[in-house]
């Protein structure tokens, strides 16, 4: 008997013996013959079904008794030798059919029919059995009267008949043991489950997974290893009766392993012997260890790999295909207790995250103006709108000696975080160089040359920077690779485009200052590109056209209201598409 026959169920561990022998006695009745059963170590399981006359006065000596159990054990034992129905003629001349019942390909039973002749017995073996088992011969007579011979077609249909009950009865016990094995796969694992929900500490996860599968396995160490996406290796991450010397052992790549790059498509691998297999990289270290046999399969959740976890025995073991399927789904409900570790702890950093973004988005908020200056001649208007919490637009009022009003609007590459720590920057050198009152292409050449000190070459910005008169009828400006700012005077569009190139990239640009002279009624606006770059469903931008268009539309209007007004077109124009881009604006009206 081999060891998948010992780990194997008995057949009444499936089938309860009072059903068993109700199916034997109707059996029996159906094809008026004797039904027999013994287990897989060839005792009886019950007793016999539909014993005749003859048979029933056999057994009652002593020796017909011992001779009939053997005659039946002996059949039994080759069928179940055999493993297909067999015949066989009893030390009573009589026929006999005998079939296993066997489930997984192991053992459960053998079933035994028959106890009726070919033909009737002569008159020379009636006197010798009588004889030989000393029964008086006038009963033996009487009794085989009740018997009546098989026909050919009566034998065949009973081998037949005899073989569909073994089947029937190995079905019914493959039905229920795969019950039970699925009870006990769903037992295993909200047990397992429960352990893994409860435990928050990824390590702890990791080492109550690997002693509970070795327990629940009944195998003799278990290890899990977690993947590196980005290297493609394997590292340990936890292990349950493996020496510190063998967890320590060294990283495995994904790419050189053929055992772990199959587990990990999907399959269960077995290992017969990891000390001479060949795809093993230590097998020194197994057999030092005292690992005989394994069974790895791969940990993945949502189609994405997560590791791989091996079990490994003591001994040479095959693995039943319950203790692959239940690997297999503790391995994957690990997976995703691992994955909603890792996910918890990005949340957790992420809403740390968030809280310091908004925490810096608020000091944001507070570099730009709460309020417009005060000038007697000059109306201000203003929109703020930054995409995420934190932004790479601003803009700036500077009230100067003199009665001077400095304006400044910027755009810093990129958004986020790096984005506004950008823009602060360049705000603090421009009120520090601003406060100098010197030409405003110097200043903006100074905040230049100091943004290239302080940032890589791939961070830039574009800065326009002007000068209000204290009269309000002049503007100096130097526009640094800004979008182009609209002046506007009685319907006509002029656009401010003196200055130099994007600041923060060449140290040494140069720059050149422009004036403009203003009128009563004249408006001008400031903006950054997420204006004039926004984008509806079909892909077209709102442009610079449509915004002169609005502008001149709005120019009567008081100075927020064209700021608001232009906004309302932007969002119009969008409609329900993202705004992917920070909007910034400010409107300038010169009063009478």
């Amino acid at each position: 008997m081999s060891a998948n026959e010992h780990d194997t169920p008995r057949l009444t561990d499936l089938l309860n013996v009072d059903v068993l022998v109700e199916i034997l006695d109707v059996f029996a009745a159906v094809t008026h013959t004797t039904v027999s059963i013994c287990d897989r170590d060839g005792k009886l399981i019950c007793r016999p079904s539909g014993q005749n006359p003859f048979c029933r006065l056999m057994l009652a000596s002593e020796a017909g008794r011992q001779a009939c159990r053997r005659s039946h054990q002996a059949a039994l034992a080759l069928a179940a030798d055999e493993r297909k129905p067999i015949s066989l003629t009893c030390h009573a001349g009589l026929i006999q059919y005998a079939a296993a019942v066997v489930m997984d390909g192991q053992l459960l039973a053998t079933i035994a029919m028959g106890d009726l002749p070919s033909r009737p017995l002569d008159r020379q073996t009636v006197d010798s059995l009588a004889e030989t088992y000393r029964i008086d011969r006038r009963a033996m007579e009487q009794a085989l009267g009740h018997v009546r011979p098989w026909s050919d077609e009566q034998m065949s249909a009973a081998a037949e008949f005899l073989q569909l009950l073994a089947n029937t009865l190995a079905r019914f016990c493959q039905q229920e043991y795969q019950l039970r094995q699925r009870v006990d796969e769903l037992a295993t694992v909200y047990e397992l489950t429960s352990l893994l929900a409860g435990t928050r500490d990824l390590d702890a996860v990791l080492r109550v997974t690997a002693r509970n599968v070795a327990d629940v396995l009944r195998v003799k160490a278990c290890s899990i290893r977690l993947l590196n996406r980005e290297t493609g290796e394997l590292k340990i991450a936890a292990g349950h009766n493996l020496s510190e010397e063998y967890l320590n052992k060294g990283a495995v790549k994904v790419e050189e392993n053929p055992i772990d790059r199959a587990a990990l498509d999907g399959e269960t691998v077995y290992i017969a012997d990891v000390c001479n297999d060949p795809r093993i990289r230590f097998p020194d270290q197994a057999r030092k260890e005292g690992l005989v046999s394994g069974l790895v399969t791969g940990m993945v959740f949502r189609g994405q790999p997560v590791g791989v976890m091996r079990v490994y025995t003591g001994e040479r073991q095959t693995f039943t295909g319950f203790e692959a399927s239940l690997l297999r789904v503790v391995a994957a409900q690990a997976a995703a207790a691992i994955e909603n570790r890792r996910l918890t702890a990005e949340a957790i950093r992420s809403e740390i995250v968030r809280r310091q973004v908004e925490a810096a988005a608020e000091v944001q908020r507070r570099m730009v103006p709460v309020r417009s200056p005060a000038h007697p001649r000059l109306e201000f208007g203003s929109v703020y709108e930054p995409t995420y919490g934190l932004a790479g637009d601003f803009y700036d009022f500077l009230e100067l000696d003199g009665g001077l009003v400095g304006l400044a609007i910027a755009d810093v590459v990129g958004k986020g975080v790096a984005a506004s720590l950008m823009m602060a920057s360049v705000r603090s050198a421009l009120r520090v160089w601003a406060n100098g009152l010197g030409p405003v292409n110097e200043i903006i050449g100074q905040v230049n040359r100091q943004l290239c000190r302080d940032t890589l070459p791939q961070e830039f910005a574009t800065l326009f920077y002007g000068v209000f008169s204290a009269d309000g009828r002049r503007l100096t400006y130097c526009n640094a690779g800004h979008d182009l700012p609209m002046h506007v005077r009685d319907g006509q569009v002029r656009q401010l485009d003196v200055g130099g190139m994007l600041i923060g990239t060449v140290p040494d640009a140069a720059y050149k200052s422009g004036e403009i002279d203003l009128m009563p009624g004249d408006v001008v606006l400031f903006y950054t590109d997420g204006v004039v770059d926004a984008m509806n469903f079909v892909d077209e931008r709102f442009g610079r056209d449509q915004l002169a268009r609005s502008l001149i539309r709005y120019a009567p209007m008081g100075a927020d209201a064209i700021a608001q007004n232009i906004l309302w077109d932007v969002r119009r124009f969008v409609g329900l598409a993202d705004q992917v881009d920070d909007i910034t604006m400010v409107s300038v009206r010169v009063s009478g």
